[in-house]
């Protein structure tokens, strides 16, 4: 008599107990997926940063060769940086103002790096190719950057990265040896081609150091610190501007959407890079940029058919050995310890 209710009864358990499982899997499997991506946010981003410069380094040359003036350009990209945090704004409603002197001083020295900075990054691709310029500054960064992190900031690098760093630094001094020994311009125009990229590194090395400890580890805004940079930036470019070149604010459409490309990727490529640093030590983010290397080299191909000689490239594929490393290495060691604070925590060792 109680024997088909005892069965339903059953039945209905054994559904629950499946409907539990799966949801349990699911949930596992989502936990895993987030695992995976928060563990390589900063590399993710790094990653997308490149991607970013590369194509923007491609554009300033395209303009430059238009007839644009470089000052100019770098003007129009802060002005473009300028406009968007304007409107990003009202809805995310940062703080304006740094709280005490410490934070005074980090925004006004992150300021005069930053413009510096974009300043010798962009003049850099009117002398050189990008890919090679991008050789000289991507790869020396990584030690500039690394070497002042651990001065202000007692950031260390493992053993893994510091191979990394020194495989990328080795082919610099590779890239910068081809380029003096197959010289065909100007002395002057040669010095241009590699100072301009290694003041570049010199500046924006000690920015990602400013900006690691100002928006990573003082939690300031990064809206209210990009702000700052180009009303500064946009303010002086323009006089500089004037002062020093002769502005051409009339363009045909094609050179239009080659400074439209320069100044959205540069934008794009601005914040990737300091939410990267939120999350990721200055000398491990500047290492895995160089990654704009190679993407650099095959847009110069594509783009300008210019390929690098064979001692170039030697040092171009130095560099990215040394990127791939830090690269891997540093997801792996954000992973494992995500999966440990995970493990712990189920273990209730804090009860």
């Amino acid at each position: 008599m109680y024997f088909p209710k005892m069965a339903k009864t059953t039945a209905v358990g054994k559904d629950a107990t499946e409907t539990d499982q799966e949801e349990t899997t699911d949930l596992e499997a989502a936990s895993s997926t987030k695992v995976y991506l928060k563990s390589g946010a900063g590399v993710l981003y790094t990653l997308l940063n490149t991607a970013c410069v590369a194509f923007a380094a491609q554009f300033m040359a395209l303009s430059s060769q238009s007839g644009i003036p470089g000052l100019q350009l770098v003007f129009l990209i802060k002005l473009t940086q300028l406009i968007v945090i304007l409107v990003l704004l009202p809805f995310f409603k940062p703080k304006l103002t740094p709280e005490g002197g410490k934070q005074t001083l980090f925004l006004v020295l992150t300021t005069i790096m930053d413009n510096m900075g974009t300043i010798f990054g962009c003049m850099s691709f009117v002398y050189a190719l990008p890919g090679i310029s991008f050789g000289i500054n991507r790869g020396s960064m990584p030690f500039v950057a690394a070497c002042i992190g651990f001065l202000c900031l007692s950031e260390t690098v493992g053993v893994v990265n510091c191979l990394g760093i020194v495989l990328s630094t080795v082919g610099v001094i590779v890239v910068a040896v081809g380029m003096v020994l197959e010289n065909t311009s100007s002395t002057q125009h040669l010095t241009a081609a590699i100072l301009l990229p290694l003041a570049t590194s010199f500046t924006k090395g000690p920015d990602h150091v400013i900006v690691r400890s100002l928006i990573g580890m003082q939690g300031f805004s990064i809206l209210t610190q990009t702000l700052y940079a180009n009303i500064c930036g946009a303010v002086v470019l323009l006089v500089l501007t004037y002062v020093i070149e002769t502005p051409r604010w009339a363009m045909p459409g094609q050179t239009v959407g080659y400074v439209i490309g320069l100044c959205l990727c540069v934008t794009a490529a601005s914040f990737t890079t300091k939410l990267a640093l939120k999350t990721e030590k200055a000398g491990i983010t500047a290492t895995i940029k160089t990654f704009a290397i190679p993407l650099s080299v095959l847009l110069d191909y594509i783009i300008h058919s210019e390929f690098p000689s064979a001692l170039k490239f030697g040092g171009v594929a130095l560099i990215v050995l040394g990127t791939g490393l830090v690269a891997v290495y540093t997801w792996w060691r954000h992973r494992q310890n995500m999966l440990h604070k995970k493990l712990v925590g189920s273990l209730n060792f804090g009860d």
